[in-house]
């Protein structure tokens, strides 16, 4: 009974985060994100608002009003205009309507080049938690931050080396700038930087031929967050995260191709990150257990400490790696 209310009021909520713009005071609208995470970590519907409520009052800003119409022969035409977002995600909902989410999925990702880097890798998020919580209105809000703040980051790698390993690759990356510290007030800023840098389209290798190439990024992210505590390389944990939940519903040909994207999207962001050498990479003992760590993080305001902390216990549960839980309980103050 308890998880019908939860569903019920998650859904409830979600609904009205419509009337929120994509951006958010300082930041991106994380709201819908955070809920998702929240519910699926145990929050009562009473937290569910509260965080709601919050957000509401000190990051929300209001969608704007009278959208023009993009017809669903036109949406592509719409890519990297954030002033359509909300026109596209109408044109999206309706598009679900008709012929249902995966079946649009497809259709966007097919037709316009993937950019996972959009809106600080946090669109392709946004449609992975949409996913997850089977509701249409966050999988249409998330294909429109995906075009609307669409970053392509342009580097063909077809025919370059492929890396020994993917530590080597992004430890590379991390290099390729070289003491350069690269300029923009935002994640999503400086990607663009890096993405126009000649020094990092020259030095990005293809990935190493894997058959698990995504789990082989996810113990690779998680690593380099535990040594760092970087804020970009936290997003590149729970991007992989999100994107292991889109693969999941896409063909296998379509996925080969939208790897690629990701790979080079993961390179960039390494590439705006100094990474210290000589931290400890060994993780410590960690006496608190994942029901502990959830419930702090379901009781913190703070959307990517939220987000962080599902994202680890998703992947813990899935290969399991006592840096995941390190790095929640540091995250939320357990360790």
């Amino acid at each position: 009974m308890q998880n019908s209310h939860v569903d019920l009021t998650l859904s409830e909520l979600l609904d009205a985060n419509a009337r929120f713009d994509l951006a958010a005071k300082g930041t991106t609208n994380h709201c819908p994100m955070a809920l998702i995470a929240l519910a699926k970590m145990g929050a009562s519907p009473f937290r569910l608002r509260e965080f709601f409520d919050m957000w509401e009052r000190e990051y929300a800003l209001p969608a704007p009003g009278g959208s023009p119409i993009i017809g669903r022969s036109e949406w592509s035409r719409h890519l990297g205009d954030t002033a359509a977002f909300a026109a596209l995600r109408l044109c999206f909902l309706d598009w679900i309507a008709e012929d249902g989410a995966i079946t649009v999925i497809n259709g966007v990702l097919n037709e316009v080049p993937f950019a996972p880097a959009s809106g600080a890798f946090h669109a392709l998020i946004r449609i992975a938690y949409g996913i997850e919580a089977e509701h249409r209105g966050e999988i249409a809000s998330g294909l429109a931050a995906l075009v609307s703040s669409h970053l392509p980051i342009a580097v063909n790698i077809n025919g370059s080396r492929c890396a020994e390993s993917v530590d080597a690759a992004f430890s590379g990356a991390a290099r390729v700038m070289g003491n350069d510290v690269v300029g923009g007030h935002s994640i999503a800023a400086r990607l663009r930087a890096v993405a126009d840098d000649v020094r990092f389209r020259q030095a990005i290798p293809a990935p190493p031929t894997s058959p698990s190439l995504l789990d082989d990024v996810a113990r690779t992210t998680i690593a380099a967050y535990w040594r760092t505590s970087d804020f970009t390389v936290l997003h590149t944990v729970t991007a992989t995260h999100a994107a292991r939940i889109l693969f999941a519903q896409l063909p296998d040909s379509l996925v080969i191709h939208l790897l690629s994207g990701l790979w080079i999207a993961l390179c960039a962001a390494f590439a705006i990150v100094r990474r210290p050498e000589n931290l400890e990479s060994c993780a410590p003992n960690v006496d608190s257990g994942w029901n502990e760590i959830c419930r702090k993080a379901v009781l913190s305001n703070d959307d990517h400490v939220i987000k962080m902390t599902y994202t680890c216990f998703c992947e813990d549960r899935r290969h399991p790696s006592p840096l995941y839980r390190a790095s929640a309980a540091r995250l939320v103050g357990l360790a």
